[in-house]
């Protein structure tokens, strides 16, 4: 014991006794006269409401179903199991959270489909929020219709639950999983109990005894070695105050305390505990009660939690970082057995429990999908609710982003940064010096324009600079395609062009503006001769371009784009031509989504669906496809970017894995301070770009950097999509054609 000198023994006594008198006379006083602070408007709304937290709820989609997509009945089957739904016989009704497989004959009959087969299957659900869906599967396992309803109605989707992902306070993001007393298992309640405040059922909010005691053991140890806090006032410190260390807060916990338990009742005080107390911190976002802690921790539901697993929990409250048991295992470990030996010592638990409990070991570590990154999602989501105009704070958002998706475009961009890094040594170098190579990824369907991911960066927690939503940079070469567009909407002089007309890659001067002058080079600064139109796209070459746009006019470029996603000021200068504007990735993903469906335009959107903090429905986002484009043009202009896969500047990617059709543009600065990729499939379409914020030159190009990316992110849609090629519209046909230069064959699209 340390030492303690006799003038505190002399006084120790009633010093304990007189502040021990204080707090109680304070206590009486402030429950005789309505302690002024009472009045505080939030306080009074949070005792009334009981209303757990002020916030906004972010679902992300659950499994979702589209026409065209694979379909695995095994697969469906696991994500029945994970939401908790029961598969019912086909002869039995469907009620909520229930789902089954129907006779093709019901089928016909939900559908009015006379042409289903026995070779066709269906599936019929009901959500647990009372929605009905149905999906037809042909036989090829390709998924052929998607109905919604009662009764059953052709529709864009079907899909599962959606997955709550987060909630935020303002612009803090949070996990928390509310739940009812009645859904922690009585050993939680017990192991909180018994470790923070195993007088809880007795005193009314204050233990007297307890902070006596615990104001003895600091005089003893000369520190503070013990709180005196109980489960109440815990609750009125995370709940109405801050943990500011004063003694006006204190006397206020106190006070509060006595209210809280003179108005919630004690299970309504334990309920809102579990559910808002700190837990820790996983990536960007707080752990905030048992129900989120529970699925970080041990990825289970709260109410299938064992005795060990309660008595951790239980064990992290006391300080979240300390008692992590992936970061401080020892510490963890000790401190859960001593909430086991609590629980024993006061009769909780039988001594086999015990036993059994004290073996067990800890969680092993296992990643929860995009934490770093979500809230870059989120991010958009509010920003389109302002345009909205809705009120984001207390909202129910489901949203459309692909946890799997997101997570795997997060794990590619921080891969594929750290491989460079490593391997080049200027960026190395950058590094040192306290430079960080950065990146964003975004990504959309084609038939929705919904957008599915959205990584604005490595880690939203070291830096919340969105640059998905508010990076506007240069974009080089992936405003060429654009340029040849216009030149196939309008041709040269009056006279058509195809993939296959000649122009002239050589040194040429364009005089501008009252006899300025601009002389554009390739990347590799030698030129060609005389190349077809496809050549010098795929192959992204400077001179060549600059004179299509020179001949069609940069204005009427600026128009089509301007139609499609464009939406920052472009000016009427050569340099425009090459991507001398600067622009944000929202722009430039719905212009290549446009591509991808021969013209048809779609605003992206964020938000499948948005309630208000009473449950109403106050938006559904529904598809609307406008025709902007002739489609007969745009299909001959895809047909010319698929080459810059198959032998173009992202012919690369075959050796990364990529095979499938698809098309896309790389997209590197002049100066290399900005380097993209855009590229689509018949279903989705991506864009990735890596640089630094203070915009130094990486020398990286379009190819080196982000295409890696891309490709790594739309992997993981080819386990939904089939390999299609493109359907292409009526009045355009695929031609072999000699690729230039060589003997080899290559297809091109052309008009009839």
């Amino acid at each position: 014991m340390p030492f303690i000198c006799p003038q505190l023994k002399t006084i120790y006594k009633p010093l304990t006794s007189f502040l021990l008198s204080s707090v109680l006379f304070f206590s009486a006083t402030a429950h005789a006269f309505e302690w002024p602070f009472s009045s505080d408007s939030e306080i009074q709304k949070k005792l009334s409401s009981r209303e757990l937290i002020a916030s906004t709820r972010y679902f992300a989609r659950g499994p979702t179903f589209f026409v065209g997509q694979k379909w695995s009945e095994s697969d469906f089957l696991k994500s029945l199991i994970q939401q908790n739904y029961r598969v019912r016989e086909s002869d039995q009704n469907l009620l909520v959270g229930d789902a089954k497989k129907v006779a093709v004959t019901e089928c016909q009959a939900f559908t009015q489909i006379s042409q289903l087969t026995e070779a066709h299957s269906c599936w019929a659900w009901q959500t647990h929020e009372k929605e009905n869906f149905l999906v037809i599967i042909n036989s090829e396992k390709i998924i052929e219709s998607t109905w919604t309803g009662a009764p059953f109605q052709a529709y864009w989707k079907a899909s599962l639950d959606p997955v709550l992902v987060a909630q935020y306070r303002g612009q803090e993001p949070i996990m928390q999983n509310e739940r009812k007393i009645s859904d922690f298992p009585v050993n939680c309640l017990n192991a909180v109990m018994a470790i923070e405040d195993n007088d809880f059922l007795d005193h009314s909010g204050v233990s007297y005894t307890g902070l006596a005691r615990a104001f003895v053991k600091n005089i003893v140890k000369m520190r503070a070695a013990q709180g005196g806090s109980t489960i109440t006032q815990q609750l009125v410190k995370n709940y109405f105050l801050t943990s500011e260390k004063t003694i006006k807060r204190k006397v206020k916990e106190l006070f509060l305390a006595s209210k809280v338990e003179s108005e919630w009742t004690k299970d309504e005080i334990l309920e809102t505990y579990l559910n808002i107390i700190y837990m820790g911190q996983t990536g960007a976002f707080q752990v905030r009660g048992f129900g989120a802690a529970a699925n970080v921790y041990f990825d289970k539901e709260v109410q299938n939690l064992d005795l060990h697993e309660c008595a951790l929990l239980a064990a992290i409250i006391n300080n979240p970082a300390q008692n992590n048991p992936w970061k401080k295992s020892e510490k963890s470990l000790a401190r859960r057995n001593l909430v086991l030996t609590k629980m024993r010592e006061l009769n909780l638990i039988t001594q086999t429990e015990f036993d059994h409990a004290h073996k067990a070991a800890l969680p092993p570590i296992h990643t929860l999908k995009a934490v770093e990154t979500a809230p870059y999602f989120f991010d958009g989501v509010r920003k389109q609710m302002k345009e909205l105009n809705i009120e984001v704070e207390g909202a129910s958002i489901q949203t459309s982003l692909d946890l799997e998706a997101q997570a795997r475009a997060q794990k590619a961009l921080l891969a594929h940064i750290t491989e460079l890094e490593k391997r080049r040594k200027n960026l190395q170098t950058n590094k040192e010096k306290g430079f960080r190579l950065e990146g964003l990824v975004v990504s959309s369907e084609n038939s929705t324009g919904l957008v599915n991911v959205f990584v604005g960066g490595q880690s939203y927690r070291q830096t919340q600079f969105n640059r998905a939503l508010n990076g506007h940079r240069q974009i080089g070469s992936l405003i060429k395609p654009f340029v040849y567009l216009t030149a196939l909407t309008y041709g040269f002089d009056g006279r058509s062009v195809d993939p296959q007309t000649k122009i002239m890659d050589e040194k040429f001067v364009w005089k501008y503006d009252n006899n300025k002058t601009w002389s554009p080079t390739n990347y590799e600064k030698k030129f060609n001769g005389e190349i077809p139109l496809y050549f010098a796209l795929k192959e992204s070459l400077n001179s060549p371009t600059a004179q299509v746009a020179q001949k069609v006019g940069i204005q009427k470029m600026i128009d089509i784009v301007d139609q499609i996603g464009f939406t920052s000021k472009m000016e009427t200068t050569p340099s425009t031509s090459l991507g001398a504007t600067e622009h944000y990735p929202i722009e430039v993903l719905e212009a290549y989504r446009t591509l991808a469906n021969f013209g048809s335009y779609q605003k992206s959107s964020f938000i499948e669906k948005l309630e208000d903090r009473d449950g109403k429905v106050i938006y559904t986002f529904a598809p609307a496809m406008q025709k902007k484009l002739d489609e007969k043009n745009v299909a001959v202009l895809v047909g010319m970017m698929k080459e810059t896969f198959r032998s173009g500047t992202a012919k690369s990617s075959v050796a990364y894995g990529w095979t499938a059709p698809s098309a896309g543009k790389t997209g590197t600065t002049s100066d290399n301070k900005d380097a993209w990729f855009s590229g689509f499939t018949p279903h989705q379409t991506s864009l990735a770009w890596i640089g630094y914020d203070q915009s130094l030159s990486s020398q990286l190009t379009g190819a080196s950097g982000p295409v890696p990316v891309w490709i790594e992110l739309m992997k993981s849609y080819q386990s939904v999509w089939p390999d299609d090629d493109f359907k292409w519209p009526e009045g355009v046909e695929k031609r072999e054609v000699n690729l230039h230069g060589t003997d080899k064959k290559t297809e091109l699209i052309f008009k009839d």
